[in-house]
C-alpha cells in the first residue's frame, strides 16, 4: 500500500502524519518536540481490533536532522512505514510563501531558493521548514515533494486591503504588506463549511476563524480570500498566545 508523509518542521518541533492511499486514512501521527535539548517523541498509530496504540520516549534531538531520524525510527517500529519506497509523496508545511506562491508547488531548486529569500520575513519558521525539506530530499531524492504555504490562500487579497498607509517605497524595498497566515486552515474550514451547508463554496460568503495559540479571521467571497486579520506579522488582529513573541522578532529582523 502506498502512503503520503506530511511534515510540519517547526522552530523547535517536528510534527508528522502518515496517510494510507487511496483513501487518505491516517496511518500514524506523531511529534518530536524540544529540538535542541532533551524532549519527548511520540507516535500514535492504529492497531487491528483496537482504537489505537502509542509509543512515547525521552529523546535528545540536536537539530531537525536528528528529529527526522527519530521519526523514521518510530515509523519503522510501529511497522507503518518500513521502507522509504512505500511513499508516493512527501508534503511540507511552509509558513511564508510571500508573493511567490499562490498554491502548493512541487519542490525544485527555484522553490528552495524562493523559500530562502523569504527567511527575513519569517526568521523563526522558514529556516526550520527549509531544513525539513532539505533532509527529506537527502533521504528520498526520487520521491515527489510538495510545499504548501500558509500565506498562499491569502494571495487573492486585493491591493487596497494588503497595502498599508505607508510610503510605497517601504512595500517595494522591504516587502511590508499584509500577508495573512493560517491559510491552510482557513481554506480547509471554508470547504468543510460549504459541505456542511450543502452549497458550493463558490456560491458563499464566509467568515472563517482559526482559533488556538495562534488565532486569525478571514473574509472569503466565492472561495477567494478578500481580507484577513493578520498582517505583516501575527501581532495584528486577534489576540494570540506565543505568536506575539514571534511577530516581534519578525519585525526586528528587517530593521
Amino acid at each position: 500500500m502506498k502512503k503520503i508523509l506530511v511534515l510540519n518542521s517547526g522552530s523547535s518541533s517536528l510534527k508528522f502524519q502518515l496517510f494510507d492511499l487511496p483513501g487518505l486514512e491516517t496511518a500514524a501521527t506523531g511529534l518530536v518536540e524540544n529540538i535542541g535539548r532533551t524532549g519527548t517523541a511520540r507516535i500514535v498509530y492504529p492497531e487491528k481490533g483496537r482504537d489505537g496504540k502509542s509509543m512515547e520516549r525521552s529523546v535528545s534531538a540536536g537539530d531537525h536532522r536528528d528529529a527526522i531520524r527519530i521519526m523514521a525510527e518510530l515509523l519503522r517500529e510501529s511497522q507503518e512505514l518500513n521502507d522509504i519506497s512505500e511513499l508516493s509523496a512527501i508534503g511540507h508545511r511552509v509558513v511564508h510563501g510571500g508573493e511567490y506562491f499562490r498554491k502548493p508547488v512541487v519542490i525544485d531548486e527555484k522553490v528552495i531558493s524562493a523559500i530562502k529569500d523569504l527567511i527575513p520575513l519569517a526568521p523563526l519558521h522558514n529556516p526550520a521548514n527549509l531544513m525539513g525539506i532539505q533532509v527529506a530530499l537527502e533521504h528520498a531524492p526520487d520521491i515527489p515533494q510538495v510545499a504548501v504555504f500558509d500565506t498562499a490562500f491569502h494571495q487573492s487579497i486585493p491591493e487596497h486591503a494588503y497595502l498599508y498607509a505607508l510610503p510605497c517605497k517601504i512595500y517595494e524595498d522591504y516587502r511590508v504588506r499584509r500577508y495573512g497566515f493560517h491559510g491552510t486552515s482557513h481554506g480547509f474550514v471554508a470547504g468543510k463549511a460549504a459541505d456542511f451547508l450543502g452549497h458550493l463554496l463558490e456560491d458563499l460568503n464566509i467568515i472563517t476563524l482559526h482559533l488556538g495559540n495562534g488565532a486569525s479571521a478571514a473574509a472569503i467571497h466565492r472561495g477567494a480570500c478578500l481580507d484577513t486579520s493578520i498582517g505583516f506579522t501575527p501581532l495584528e488582529g486577534l489576540i494570540m498566545g506565543t505568536e506575539a513573541e514571534t511577530s516581534i522578532l519578525q519585525s526586528c529582523s528587517i530593521s
